[in-house]
């Protein structure tokens, strides 16, 4: 059985004496064999939210101290606690099994079966014994007013399920299905939110190794949840976040659960998982931890801190039982932990460049056969296309897994409009579109985006026209030429943080801006090719303002200022995130435009002090 919490047991308790108050006391008696209840709702209740087992415990305990408890209610007769068992019994199953978008359409797949097998069927058959009339004659009495019940359930358990399931899977410490069990998990104790961030940040898990065996190793103790999961797998070097966004969105509003898993995080760790648009809570991100913890911990080898990221968000998914999961790589492909999926819905390859080549290699061709490897036999490939070095290697490999393979086309799309509100564009052939991610160079993610929901129609996915035209409007996403701040000055926050991801920002710049001359506040890794981002932005630059994000690779402010000034820039080096982003603000002026660029590690810090300002 699943790990008991108190918690658990409580609202099992409960569920337990609702069943209890349904059987003996509402109820309607037909005849002698035949009686309208509702007693049925919290076991399968139990089966849905806890698993079988708490289903059969909820369904057994329930009808035994029921009689004991009321004996002037009926006597107690053994053959039909069975049927009350195997009603949670089969509820947890059904819950496991039923994979649908429709919440009605699940309750329904759960509810009916397990109302056959325990209520009419096994009910039937206990009763015919118990009074002495055959079998058939028995189901055929009781066929109508089941089904009368069994619909009545069925309408209970949504709404119910609906209101009450996800603050249930929130609130339980150790909610966990089908897995085996581990002589490591009877020593975690409860975390809090703060330790669970410092278990995973330790310096015990930092680190970058590419290889899939930790994570195998790892998701395997947990009883692999990723494979009760479906997937749009994401790799690229620049587009990912934005991509993944947007189809998030999309399928969200199409009605589907859908989680989306990032990296990194903007203002707090919690963004990096999220379902339908909300961050995992601070209670489930610690409970969820503490089942993890020992199972990395028992490995030799101990899992990276990505790794054990990774572990934490297909935990999350899987308990909250999502439709799809949009999966962001971290970094490559081929090794990244992500990559321990099955053959995904859809595989997605946004645009390429020159990035982490320490890792990946140093030739747009050493890149592409990294990001390749998200490619799966008999799989289905969308890529961005527009790099013929990039585009032979994921057509070689296409063939090579005999996977299915679409390019975007940009074609389709015309009329760009820019504002800091909005972009818009048509896109043949749904007419005007907006799109919330208001950078020029969105117009080619939006394509990516909208070819994906295409390719998914085909695959059987239900995406209505409305659904994509309103998520792409509707789209948030932090650090992506996102405006801060309206006017006097304008304030731009980007995470371009590579050659290409900095020249589509300066296009944007052009467009928004025409002819002016813009503050740049600038923090970058050390590691980046820093000297040519450099280049691309100083024809545009008015001044820079540097800072030195917190993060260990970070250039710092002095050498960076140092570099630019060596470069014939005007640049000043500020000893914190907040006092750069006061002194650009303040020589930017009125009517003047600063952008923050770099580093997504800064920015937060830079959302941060400019809500301070303001």
């Amino acid at each position: 059985m699943k790990h008991i919490t108190p918690k658990r047991l409580s609202l099992m308790a409960m569920l337990l004496a609702l069943q209890i108050v349904f059987s003996k006391f509402l109820m309607l008696q037909v005849s002698g064999s035949v009686r309208l209840s509702i007693d049925s709702v919290p076991i399968l209740l139990a089966g849905i939210w806890f698993g079988p087992v708490a289903g059969g415990i909820v369904g057994l305990l329930s009808d035994l101290l029921g009689t004991l408890l009321f004996p002037t209610a009926g006597m107690y007769y053994p053959p039909l606690t069975a049927a009350f068992v195997l009603i949670g019994v089969s509820a947890g199953l059904f819950a496991k099994l039923t994979r649908t978008k429709s919440e009605l359409l699940r309750a329904a797949c759960i509810v009916i079966p397990s109302e056959i097998v325990g209520s009419l069927l096994v009910k039937s058959a206990a009763l015919s014994l118990l009074i002495q009339i055959p079998f058939p004659s028995m189901l055929a009495a009781r066929l109508l007013p089941v089904g009368i019940v069994m619909a009545v359930n069925t309408m209970l358990v949504f709404l119910l399920d609906r209101l009450l399931g996800e603050k249930v899977r929130g609130m339980d410490a150790s909610l966990k299905q089908d897995r085996t069990a581990d002589p490591f998990l009877e020593q975690s104790a409860p975390l809090t939110y703060q330790a669970a961030l410092d278990y995973i940040h330790h310096v015990t898990w930092r680190g970058s190794r590419l290889g899939l065996e930790r994570t195998s190793e790892l998701l395997e103790r947990m009883g692999n949840p990723q494979n009760r999961l479906k997937f749009i797998h994401v790799a690229g070097t620049n587009g990912k976040g934005s991509t993944c966004a947007m189809l998030a969105r999309i399928l969200s509003l199409a009605g589907y659960r859908t989680g989306l898993y990032i990296s990194p995080f903007i203002n707090r760790f919690n963004e990096r998982m999220q379902i339908n648009g909300e961050s995992i809570g601070d209670e489930e991100l610690a409970a969820i931890t503490a089942y993890v913890q020992p199972h990395a911990e028992a490995m030799a080898d101990h899992p990276t801190e990505f790794e054990l990221i990774t572990a934490i968000a297909l935990e999350y998914f899987n308990r909250h039982h999502t439709d799809i999961v949009v999966l962001e790589v971290g970094m490559g492909g081929a090794l990244d932990s992500t990559n321990v999926i099955e053959t995904p819905e859809l595989a997605i390859i946004t645009n390429i460049g020159l990035d982490h080549t320490r890792e990946l290699g140093p030739t747009i061709t050493d890149i592409a056969r990294a990001k390749a490897g998200i490619i799966k036999p008999n799989g289905t490939v969308l890529i961005y296309g527009q790099n013929p070095e990039a585009d032979a290697v994921f057509e070689a490999v296409c063939r090579e897994r005999n996977a299915s393979l679409y390019r975007t086309d940009y074609s389709r799309a015309s009329g760009v409009f820019v504002s800091l509100d909005a972009l818009s564009f048509t896109f043949t052939p749904y007419g005007r579109l907006t799109c919330g991610l208001v950078g020029s160079y969105q117009v080619k993610n939006a394509a990516v985006a909208i070819t994906a929901v295409e390719i998914l129609r085909e695959k059987g996915w239900h995406v209505s026209d409305d659904s994509l035209k309103d998520g792409l409007s509707s789209v948030r996403w932090p650090a992506r030429f996102e405006v801060l701040r309206t006017a006097d000055p304008v304030f731009i926050a980007d995470g371009g943080h590579n050659p290409q991801g900095v020249s589509a920002v300066a296009e944007s710049l052009a467009s928004h801006f025409p002819g002016q001359r813009i503050t740049f506040l600038l923090g970058i890794m050390a590691d980046k090719d820093v000297t040519h981002m450099i280049e691309i932005i100083g024809s545009l630059a008015k001044e820079f303002i540097t800072v030195t994000p917190d993060n260990p690779r970070a250039m710092s402010a002095d050498d960076l200022s140092a570099l630019l000034r060596q470069k014939g820039y005007p640049a000043i080096a500020c000893a914190s995130v907040p006092e750069g982003v006061r002194l650009a603000i303040e020589r930017a002026g009125k009517g003047g435009v600063v952008c923050a660029l770099g580093s997504l590690y800064m920015l937060g810090d830079v959302r941060l002090a400019l809500g301070a300002l303001k």
